[in-house]
Protein backbone atom coordinates (compact mmCIF):
# COMPACT_ATOMS: atom_id res chain seq x y z
CA UNK A 1 0.00 0.00 0.00
CA UNK A 2 1.21 3.14 -0.79
CA UNK A 3 0.64 7.01 -1.78
CA UNK A 4 2.86 8.05 -4.81
CA UNK A 5 3.67 11.31 -6.71
CA UNK A 6 0.77 11.37 -9.21
CA UNK A 7 0.35 14.02 -12.50
CA UNK A 8 1.49 17.01 -11.58
CA UNK A 9 1.20 17.80 -8.18
CA UNK A 10 -1.27 15.48 -7.33
CA UNK A 11 -0.45 12.17 -5.10
CA UNK A 12 -1.97 8.97 -6.32
CA UNK A 13 -3.28 6.86 -3.96
CA UNK A 14 -2.38 2.67 -4.54
CA UNK A 15 -3.30 0.30 -2.22
CA UNK A 16 -2.15 -3.41 -1.93
CA UNK A 17 -5.21 -6.08 -1.84
CA UNK A 18 -5.08 -7.69 1.51
CA UNK A 19 -8.60 -8.90 2.38
CA UNK A 20 -10.21 -11.65 1.11
CA UNK A 21 -13.62 -12.50 2.15
CA UNK A 22 -13.55 -14.46 5.30
CA UNK A 23 -11.60 -11.12 6.88
CA UNK A 24 -13.72 -9.33 5.21
CA UNK A 25 -17.01 -10.98 6.51
CA UNK A 26 -15.66 -10.30 9.91
CA UNK A 27 -14.83 -6.88 9.13
CA UNK A 28 -17.95 -6.04 7.71
CA UNK A 29 -19.86 -8.23 11.36
CA UNK A 30 -17.41 -6.13 13.57
CA UNK A 31 -18.78 -3.40 11.85
CA UNK A 32 -22.03 -4.39 12.36
CA UNK A 33 -22.76 -6.19 15.17
CA UNK A 34 -20.31 -7.88 17.53
CA UNK A 35 -22.71 -9.57 19.39
CA UNK A 36 -25.80 -8.64 21.17
CA UNK A 37 -23.82 -7.37 24.02
CA UNK A 38 -24.86 -3.51 24.40
CA UNK A 39 -28.48 -3.91 24.06
CA UNK A 40 -29.66 -4.88 27.07
CA UNK A 41 -30.60 -1.01 27.89
CA UNK A 42 -33.18 -1.95 25.19
CA UNK A 43 -35.59 -3.41 27.39
CA UNK A 44 -35.37 -1.02 30.37
CA UNK A 45 -35.80 2.14 27.91
CA UNK A 46 -38.95 0.77 25.33
CA UNK A 47 -40.06 -2.69 27.52
CA UNK A 48 -39.37 -6.52 26.13
CA UNK A 49 -42.34 -6.87 23.83
CA UNK A 50 -41.41 -3.20 21.60
CA UNK A 51 -37.50 -4.28 21.90
CA UNK A 52 -38.61 -7.91 20.10
CA UNK A 53 -40.94 -5.96 18.00
CA UNK A 54 -37.72 -3.30 17.31
CA UNK A 55 -35.18 -5.89 16.82
CA UNK A 56 -37.42 -7.66 13.97
CA UNK A 57 -38.87 -4.05 12.01
CA UNK A 58 -35.82 -1.89 11.55
CA UNK A 59 -33.63 -4.16 9.79
CA UNK A 60 -36.24 -4.36 6.85
CA UNK A 61 -35.96 -0.48 7.10
CA UNK A 62 -32.20 0.15 7.38
CA UNK A 63 -29.53 -2.75 7.72
CA UNK A 64 -31.21 -4.20 4.05
CA UNK A 65 -30.99 -0.72 2.33
CA UNK A 66 -28.29 -0.14 3.63
CA UNK A 67 -26.31 -3.18 2.66
CA UNK A 68 -27.94 -2.62 -0.87
CA UNK A 69 -26.93 0.49 -1.73
CA UNK A 70 -23.59 -0.13 -0.58
CA UNK A 71 -23.30 -3.51 -2.29
CA UNK A 72 -23.83 -1.79 -5.66
CA UNK A 73 -21.55 1.32 -4.75
CA UNK A 74 -18.89 -0.64 -3.43
CA UNK A 75 -18.85 -3.05 -6.14
CA UNK A 76 -19.18 -0.66 -9.20
CA UNK A 77 -16.72 2.09 -7.06
CA UNK A 78 -14.20 0.11 -4.81
CA UNK A 79 -12.35 2.77 -4.07
CA UNK A 80 -10.52 3.53 -0.78
CA UNK A 81 -12.38 5.83 1.75
CA UNK A 82 -15.52 4.16 0.14
CA UNK A 83 -18.41 6.47 0.76
CA UNK A 84 -16.22 9.26 0.76
CA UNK A 85 -15.43 8.41 -2.85
CA UNK A 86 -19.03 7.69 -3.63
CA UNK A 87 -20.10 11.07 -2.76
CA UNK A 88 -17.80 12.76 -4.33
CA UNK A 89 -17.77 11.77 -7.94
CA UNK A 90 -21.61 11.65 -7.87
CA UNK A 91 -22.39 14.85 -5.84
CA UNK A 92 -18.82 16.97 -6.14
CA UNK A 93 -16.22 17.99 -3.57
CA UNK A 94 -18.28 19.72 -0.80
CA UNK A 95 -20.97 16.97 -0.54
CA UNK A 96 -18.29 14.66 -0.36
CA UNK A 97 -16.37 16.67 2.42
CA UNK A 98 -19.49 16.89 4.30
CA UNK A 99 -19.71 13.19 4.08
CA UNK A 100 -16.51 12.39 5.39
CA UNK A 101 -17.19 14.81 7.97
CA UNK A 102 -20.25 13.06 9.35
CA UNK A 103 -19.19 9.70 9.20
CA UNK A 104 -15.69 11.03 10.99
CA UNK A 105 -17.80 12.76 13.50
CA UNK A 106 -19.69 9.92 14.37
CA UNK A 107 -16.90 7.53 14.59
CA UNK A 108 -15.76 9.65 17.06
CA UNK A 109 -18.92 8.52 19.27
CA UNK A 110 -19.41 5.44 17.80
CA UNK A 111 -16.24 4.08 18.26
CA UNK A 112 -15.65 5.59 21.65
CA UNK A 113 -18.54 3.02 22.82
CA UNK A 114 -16.98 0.00 22.55
CA UNK A 115 -14.61 1.11 25.13
CA UNK A 116 -17.68 2.04 27.39
CA UNK A 117 -19.26 -0.59 27.26
CA UNK A 118 -15.92 -3.14 27.60
CA UNK A 119 -15.64 -1.47 30.70
CA UNK A 120 -19.50 -1.69 31.41
CA UNK A 121 -19.01 -5.54 31.22
CA UNK A 122 -16.03 -6.00 33.04
CA UNK A 123 -17.30 -3.91 36.06
CA UNK A 124 -19.43 -7.36 36.50
CA UNK A 125 -16.31 -9.23 37.71
CA UNK A 126 -14.88 -6.24 39.01
CA UNK A 127 -17.51 -3.66 40.35
CA UNK A 128 -15.00 -0.60 41.76
CA UNK A 129 -14.15 -0.15 37.45
CA UNK A 130 -18.05 0.93 37.15
CA UNK A 131 -18.82 4.30 35.74
CA UNK A 132 -19.05 6.88 38.81
CA UNK A 133 -16.48 4.79 40.71
CA UNK A 134 -13.65 6.67 41.63
CA UNK A 135 -14.38 9.76 40.12
CA UNK A 136 -11.51 12.34 39.29
CA UNK A 137 -13.57 15.45 37.83
CA UNK A 138 -17.65 15.61 36.84
CA UNK A 139 -19.96 17.88 34.53
CA UNK A 140 -23.18 18.00 33.45
CA UNK A 141 -24.34 15.64 36.34
CA UNK A 142 -22.44 12.63 35.46
CA UNK A 143 -22.74 13.55 31.51
CA UNK A 144 -18.65 13.49 31.65
CA UNK A 145 -17.06 11.94 34.01
CA UNK A 146 -13.45 11.15 34.25
CA UNK A 147 -13.00 8.18 37.12
CA UNK A 148 -11.11 4.45 36.69
CA UNK A 149 -13.75 3.49 34.46
CA UNK A 150 -12.60 5.86 31.72
CA UNK A 151 -9.03 5.43 32.86
CA UNK A 152 -9.49 1.60 31.79
CA UNK A 153 -11.24 2.33 28.73
CA UNK A 154 -8.14 4.08 27.53
CA UNK A 155 -5.97 1.34 28.39
CA UNK A 156 -7.77 -1.21 26.47
CA UNK A 157 -7.76 1.21 23.26
CA UNK A 158 -3.68 1.39 23.64
CA UNK A 159 -3.10 -2.20 22.87
CA UNK A 160 -5.50 -2.73 19.57
CA UNK A 161 -4.34 1.02 17.76
CA UNK A 162 -0.50 -0.67 17.87
CA UNK A 163 -2.11 -4.00 16.19
CA UNK A 164 -3.98 -2.13 13.89
CA UNK A 165 -0.65 -0.02 12.99
CA UNK A 166 0.69 -3.80 11.78
CA UNK A 167 -1.91 -3.68 9.06
CA UNK A 168 -5.27 -4.83 7.53
CA UNK A 169 -4.47 -8.32 6.67
CA UNK A 170 -3.66 -8.53 10.68
CA UNK A 171 -6.73 -7.34 12.07
CA UNK A 172 -8.55 -9.43 9.54
CA UNK A 173 -7.57 -12.78 10.86
CA UNK A 174 -7.92 -11.27 14.70
CA UNK A 175 -11.29 -10.48 13.58
CA UNK A 176 -11.99 -14.13 12.43
CA UNK A 177 -10.77 -15.27 15.45
CA UNK A 178 -12.64 -12.99 17.64
CA UNK A 179 -16.01 -13.86 15.98
CA UNK A 180 -16.25 -17.40 17.43
CA UNK A 181 -15.25 -16.38 20.95
CA UNK A 182 -18.38 -14.04 20.89
CA UNK A 183 -20.57 -16.42 18.88
CA UNK A 184 -19.97 -19.71 21.17
CA UNK A 185 -21.74 -18.22 24.38
CA UNK A 186 -24.54 -16.91 22.74
CA UNK A 187 -25.26 -20.04 21.37
CA UNK A 188 -24.70 -21.28 25.25
CA UNK A 189 -27.26 -18.89 26.31
CA UNK A 190 -29.76 -19.37 23.55
CA UNK A 191 -29.68 -23.72 24.30
CA UNK A 192 -29.55 -23.00 28.12
CA UNK A 193 -33.13 -20.79 27.84
CA UNK A 194 -35.01 -23.47 25.85
CA UNK A 195 -36.60 -24.76 28.65
CA UNK A 196 -37.29 -21.52 30.28
CA UNK A 197 -39.15 -20.78 27.17
CA UNK A 198 -41.76 -23.67 27.08
CA UNK A 199 -41.43 -24.86 30.89
CA UNK A 200 -41.55 -20.98 32.65
CA UNK A 201 -44.45 -18.82 34.03
CA UNK A 202 -41.67 -15.98 34.76
CA UNK A 203 -40.44 -15.45 31.72
CA UNK A 204 -41.06 -12.29 30.06
CA UNK A 205 -40.62 -12.71 26.42
CA UNK A 206 -43.55 -10.19 24.48
CA UNK A 207 -45.07 -8.81 28.02
CA UNK A 208 -45.53 -6.48 28.75
CA UNK A 209 -45.12 -4.68 25.56
CA UNK A 210 -44.10 -1.47 26.94
CA UNK A 211 -42.88 -0.23 30.63
CA UNK A 212 -45.17 0.97 33.11
CA UNK A 213 -46.91 4.38 32.25
CA UNK A 214 -45.51 4.39 28.83
CA UNK A 215 -47.03 4.64 25.30
CA UNK A 216 -46.47 2.40 22.55
CA UNK A 217 -45.10 5.53 20.70
CA UNK A 218 -43.52 6.36 23.68
CA UNK A 219 -42.08 3.40 23.85
CA UNK A 220 -41.34 3.00 20.72
CA UNK A 221 -39.33 6.45 20.53
CA UNK A 222 -37.57 5.73 23.72
CA UNK A 223 -35.50 2.88 21.49
CA UNK A 224 -35.22 3.66 18.11
CA UNK A 225 -32.35 5.28 18.85
CA UNK A 226 -30.32 2.04 20.00
CA UNK A 227 -31.98 -0.06 17.38
CA UNK A 228 -30.09 2.36 14.87
CA UNK A 229 -27.20 2.05 16.16
CA UNK A 230 -27.34 -1.69 16.69
CA UNK A 231 -27.82 -2.22 13.10
CA UNK A 232 -25.73 0.74 10.91
CA UNK A 233 -22.53 -0.11 10.04
CA UNK A 234 -23.13 -1.97 6.70
CA UNK A 235 -20.75 1.06 4.69
CA UNK A 236 -18.09 1.44 7.16
CA UNK A 237 -15.64 -1.56 5.43
CA UNK A 238 -16.10 -0.02 2.29
CA UNK A 239 -13.33 2.78 3.46
CA UNK A 240 -10.93 -0.04 3.03
CA UNK A 241 -12.00 -0.46 -0.84
CA UNK A 242 -9.08 -0.26 -2.24
CA UNK A 243 -7.37 -2.94 -0.35
CA UNK A 244 -9.90 -5.59 -0.82
CA UNK A 245 -9.66 -8.35 -2.82
CA UNK A 246 -12.29 -9.12 -5.63
CA UNK A 247 -14.05 -6.31 -4.08
CA UNK A 248 -17.13 -6.74 -6.91
CA UNK A 249 -17.85 -10.26 -6.05
CA UNK A 250 -16.73 -10.44 -1.73
CA UNK A 251 -18.20 -6.84 -0.66
CA UNK A 252 -21.69 -7.64 -1.87
CA UNK A 253 -21.55 -11.68 -0.64
CA UNK A 254 -20.17 -10.32 2.88
CA UNK A 255 -22.85 -7.50 3.06
CA UNK A 256 -25.67 -10.03 2.20
CA UNK A 257 -24.15 -12.88 4.44
CA UNK A 258 -24.08 -10.64 7.52
CA UNK A 259 -27.51 -9.15 7.83
CA UNK A 260 -29.65 -12.13 8.48
CA UNK A 261 -26.55 -13.15 10.52
CA UNK A 262 -26.53 -10.35 12.67
CA UNK A 263 -30.56 -10.03 12.79
CA UNK A 264 -30.63 -13.28 14.37
CA UNK A 265 -27.62 -12.91 16.47
CA UNK A 266 -29.66 -9.78 17.87
CA UNK A 267 -33.16 -11.35 18.17
CA UNK A 268 -32.46 -15.20 19.71
CA UNK A 269 -30.23 -14.23 22.91
CA UNK A 270 -32.69 -11.39 23.65
CA UNK A 271 -35.57 -14.22 23.90
CA UNK A 272 -32.60 -15.95 25.41
CA UNK A 273 -32.31 -13.16 28.44
CA UNK A 274 -35.91 -12.05 28.81
CA UNK A 275 -36.80 -16.02 29.60
CA UNK A 276 -34.10 -16.16 32.63
CA UNK A 277 -36.67 -13.93 34.04
CA UNK A 278 -34.08 -11.62 35.26
CA UNK A 279 -35.76 -8.42 36.68
CA UNK A 280 -39.18 -10.23 36.10
CA UNK A 281 -40.95 -7.67 38.12
CA UNK A 282 -38.68 -4.87 37.71
CA UNK A 283 -37.67 -4.59 33.56
CA UNK A 284 -37.21 -1.21 34.41
CA UNK A 285 -33.15 -2.62 35.71
CA UNK A 286 -32.32 -3.87 32.33
CA UNK A 287 -28.77 -2.33 32.28
CA UNK A 288 -25.25 -3.06 29.98
CA UNK A 289 -23.86 -6.68 31.32
CA UNK A 290 -27.29 -8.68 31.74
CA UNK A 291 -26.64 -10.94 29.58
CA UNK A 292 -24.05 -12.48 31.67
CA UNK A 293 -25.87 -12.28 34.71
CA UNK A 294 -29.13 -14.07 32.70
CA UNK A 295 -26.78 -16.75 31.88
CA UNK A 296 -25.87 -17.42 34.96
CA UNK A 297 -29.49 -17.68 36.34
CA UNK A 298 -30.13 -20.24 33.42
CA UNK A 299 -26.82 -22.16 33.67
CA UNK A 300 -24.25 -21.14 36.32
CA UNK A 301 -21.59 -18.90 36.93
CA UNK A 302 -19.62 -20.71 34.08
CA UNK A 303 -21.93 -19.74 31.28
CA UNK A 304 -22.03 -15.83 33.42
CA UNK A 305 -18.45 -15.80 32.73
CA UNK A 306 -18.31 -16.95 29.52
CA UNK A 307 -20.68 -14.18 28.34
CA UNK A 308 -18.59 -11.58 30.27
CA UNK A 309 -15.32 -13.09 28.07
CA UNK A 310 -17.67 -13.02 25.10
CA UNK A 311 -18.53 -9.39 25.33
CA UNK A 312 -15.42 -8.51 26.29
CA UNK A 313 -13.92 -10.25 22.78
CA UNK A 314 -17.19 -8.18 21.39
CA UNK A 315 -15.98 -4.74 22.37
CA UNK A 316 -12.47 -5.21 21.34
CA UNK A 317 -13.50 -6.57 18.16
CA UNK A 318 -15.47 -3.85 17.45
CA UNK A 319 -12.91 -1.09 18.39
CA UNK A 320 -10.50 -2.72 15.92
CA UNK A 321 -12.59 -3.10 12.99
CA UNK A 322 -14.04 0.75 13.30
CA UNK A 323 -10.86 2.20 13.87
CA UNK A 324 -9.30 0.00 10.99
CA UNK A 325 -12.10 1.64 8.68
CA UNK A 326 -12.03 5.28 10.17
CA UNK A 327 -8.97 5.53 10.63
CA UNK A 328 -8.76 5.69 6.39
CA UNK A 329 -11.18 8.71 6.77
CA UNK A 330 -8.14 11.39 7.80
CA UNK A 331 -6.23 9.66 5.09
CA UNK A 332 -8.10 10.39 2.37
CA UNK A 333 -9.18 13.63 3.65
CA UNK A 334 -5.01 14.65 3.70
CA UNK A 335 -4.55 13.08 0.32
CA UNK A 336 -7.24 15.68 -1.22
CA UNK A 337 -4.99 18.44 0.92
CA UNK A 338 -7.91 19.16 3.52
CA UNK A 339 -6.01 17.86 6.35
CA UNK A 340 -2.41 17.94 7.05
CA UNK A 341 -0.55 15.90 4.50
CA UNK A 342 1.47 13.90 7.69
CA UNK A 343 -1.73 12.14 8.04
CA UNK A 344 -0.99 10.91 4.54
CA UNK A 345 1.70 8.46 5.72
CA UNK A 346 1.75 4.85 5.61
CA UNK A 347 3.97 2.60 7.83
CA UNK A 348 6.95 1.69 5.71
CA UNK A 349 6.49 -2.53 6.35
CA UNK A 350 2.35 -2.98 7.19
CA UNK A 351 1.14 0.15 5.17
CA UNK A 352 -1.35 1.17 7.56
CA UNK A 353 -1.98 4.62 8.65
CA UNK A 354 -0.47 4.76 12.13
CA UNK A 355 -0.52 8.26 12.30
CA UNK A 356 -4.26 8.76 11.23
CA UNK A 357 -4.97 5.95 13.93
CA UNK A 358 -3.15 7.60 16.36
CA UNK A 359 -5.22 10.53 16.00
CA UNK A 360 -8.41 8.77 16.17
CA UNK A 361 -7.65 7.37 19.24
CA UNK A 362 -6.80 10.50 20.87
CA UNK A 363 -10.30 11.94 20.15
CA UNK A 364 -12.16 8.63 21.28
CA UNK A 365 -10.38 9.15 24.48
CA UNK A 366 -12.77 12.30 24.99
CA UNK A 367 -15.81 11.02 24.31
CA UNK A 368 -14.99 7.52 26.18
CA UNK A 369 -15.87 10.03 29.28
CA UNK A 370 -19.50 10.70 27.93
CA UNK A 371 -22.70 9.07 28.96
CA UNK A 372 -23.69 6.36 26.92
CA UNK A 373 -27.21 7.58 25.80
CA UNK A 374 -25.95 10.95 24.54
CA UNK A 375 -23.48 9.65 22.73
CA UNK A 376 -26.10 6.80 21.07
CA UNK A 377 -28.12 9.46 20.21
CA UNK A 378 -25.50 12.13 18.77
CA UNK A 379 -23.85 9.52 17.06
CA UNK A 380 -27.28 8.35 14.99
CA UNK A 381 -27.47 11.99 13.92
CA UNK A 382 -24.32 11.63 12.05
CA UNK A 383 -24.57 8.60 11.06
CA UNK A 384 -28.02 8.97 9.29
CA UNK A 385 -27.07 12.48 7.82
CA UNK A 386 -24.14 10.44 6.00
CA UNK A 387 -26.80 7.45 4.78
CA UNK A 388 -28.79 10.57 3.57
CA UNK A 389 -25.72 11.22 1.02
CA UNK A 390 -24.94 7.73 0.21
CA UNK A 391 -28.43 6.97 -0.57
CA UNK A 392 -28.37 10.28 -2.68
CA UNK A 393 -25.27 9.45 -4.38
CA UNK A 394 -26.56 5.80 -5.01
CA UNK A 395 -29.99 8.33 -7.09
CA UNK A 396 -26.99 10.45 -8.80
CA UNK A 397 -25.31 7.73 -9.82
CA UNK A 398 -27.95 6.09 -11.35
CA UNK A 399 -29.55 9.41 -13.21
CA UNK A 400 -25.51 10.32 -14.05
CA UNK A 401 -23.91 6.91 -15.58
CA UNK A 402 -26.76 4.67 -16.23
CA UNK A 403 -24.45 2.32 -18.27
CA UNK A 404 -21.84 2.46 -15.48
CA UNK A 405 -20.62 -1.17 -15.19
CA UNK A 406 -22.55 -2.78 -11.65
CA UNK A 407 -21.04 -5.99 -10.72
CA UNK A 408 -24.10 -5.74 -8.30
CA UNK A 409 -27.38 -3.93 -8.79
CA UNK A 410 -30.42 -3.16 -6.19
CA UNK A 411 -32.95 -5.39 -8.23
CA UNK A 412 -36.14 -3.96 -9.75
CA UNK A 413 -34.89 -0.62 -11.44
CA UNK A 414 -35.96 2.90 -10.23
CA UNK A 415 -38.71 1.18 -8.40
CA UNK A 416 -36.30 -0.80 -6.14
CA UNK A 417 -33.61 2.53 -5.63
CA UNK A 418 -36.26 4.75 -4.38
CA UNK A 419 -38.07 2.16 -2.29
CA UNK A 420 -34.78 1.49 -0.24
CA UNK A 421 -34.25 5.31 -0.25
CA UNK A 422 -37.55 6.13 1.91
CA UNK A 423 -37.41 4.63 5.29
CA UNK A 424 -34.10 6.02 6.01
CA UNK A 425 -35.43 8.99 5.10
CA UNK A 426 -38.02 8.62 7.36
CA UNK A 427 -35.86 7.42 10.16
CA UNK A 428 -33.36 10.11 9.85
CA UNK A 429 -36.87 12.35 10.18
CA UNK A 430 -38.10 10.68 13.53
CA UNK A 431 -34.66 10.42 14.88
CA UNK A 432 -33.95 14.08 14.90
CA UNK A 433 -37.57 15.09 16.06
CA UNK A 434 -37.08 12.88 19.00
CA UNK A 435 -33.79 13.56 20.09
CA UNK A 436 -34.80 17.26 19.87
CA UNK A 437 -37.12 16.51 22.44
CA UNK A 438 -35.73 14.09 24.47
CA UNK A 439 -32.38 14.10 24.20
CA UNK A 440 -31.51 18.06 23.49
CA UNK A 441 -27.70 18.01 24.21
CA UNK A 442 -27.41 14.98 21.47
CA UNK A 443 -29.01 17.16 19.14
CA UNK A 444 -27.29 20.31 19.55
CA UNK A 445 -24.16 18.15 19.67
CA UNK A 446 -25.07 16.29 16.30
CA UNK A 447 -26.48 20.11 14.80
CA UNK A 448 -23.80 21.97 16.75
CA UNK A 449 -20.92 20.01 14.93
CA UNK A 450 -22.69 19.18 11.31
CA UNK A 451 -22.82 23.17 11.33
CA UNK A 452 -19.17 23.52 12.40
CA UNK A 453 -18.36 21.05 9.71
CA UNK A 454 -20.14 22.98 6.97
CA UNK A 455 -18.26 26.17 7.95
CA UNK A 456 -15.43 24.85 7.82
CA UNK A 457 -14.97 23.67 4.00
CA UNK A 458 -14.70 27.24 2.44
CA UNK A 459 -11.96 28.38 5.38
CA UNK A 460 -10.12 25.33 4.32
CA UNK A 461 -10.59 25.61 0.89
CA UNK A 462 -8.98 29.09 1.18
CA UNK A 463 -6.59 29.30 3.82
CA UNK A 464 -5.05 24.97 3.60
CA UNK A 465 -5.98 23.62 0.10
CA UNK A 466 -5.26 26.47 -1.90
CA UNK A 467 -6.12 24.88 -4.92
CA UNK A 468 -4.10 22.44 -4.68
CA UNK A 469 -5.78 19.23 -6.54
CA UNK A 470 -7.43 16.07 -4.83
CA UNK A 471 -5.65 12.77 -5.00
CA UNK A 472 -5.03 10.52 -8.17
CA UNK A 473 -7.77 7.24 -7.28
CA UNK A 474 -6.65 3.23 -8.48
CA UNK A 475 -9.44 2.98 -11.22
CA UNK A 476 -8.67 -0.46 -12.17
CA UNK A 477 -11.91 -2.44 -13.14
CA UNK A 478 -14.31 0.74 -13.06
CA UNK A 479 -16.11 1.75 -16.21
CA UNK A 480 -18.55 4.68 -15.91
CA UNK A 481 -19.76 3.52 -19.60
CA UNK A 482 -18.85 3.35 -22.99
CA UNK A 483 -17.48 7.02 -24.18
CA UNK A 484 -16.94 8.34 -20.75
CA UNK A 485 -13.36 8.50 -19.97
CA UNK A 486 -12.57 7.52 -15.97
CA UNK A 487 -10.00 9.65 -15.56
CA UNK A 488 -11.74 12.58 -16.11
CA UNK A 489 -14.01 12.12 -13.48
CA UNK A 490 -12.03 10.77 -10.94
Amino acid sequence: MAIIPGVGNRRKLLFKRTIALAPLIAIVYFSTSGGAYGLETAVSSSGPGMTLILLCLIPLLLPVPMSLMSAELGSALPLEGGYYAWVKIAMGNFAGYMEAMFSWLASWLDTALYPVIFVDYLSVWFPQTARGKHVLFSLWNGGFSIDLHWFIAICMMIPIAYMNSKGAKVIGKFLIFSMAIVIVPIISLIFFAIPQLFGSHSAHIFTPLTLAHQSIWGSASAGIGLMIWSYVGYDQASTTGGEIQNPTKSYPRALLFNVPFVVIGYVLPMIAGLASGLHGSHLGDWQNGDFANAGGALGGSWLKNALIFGALFGQIGLFSSFLLCVSRLPLVLAADNYLPSALTKLNAKSGAPVRAIILNCFIFSIFVAMNFQTIIDADVIFTLFGLMLEFAALIVLRKRFPKMHRPYRVPLGWFGVIAITIPPALLTIWMVNGSFNDEPIAFWIGIGLSALAACSYPLILRFYKKGRPNAELDTTGIDFGSGISTASIL
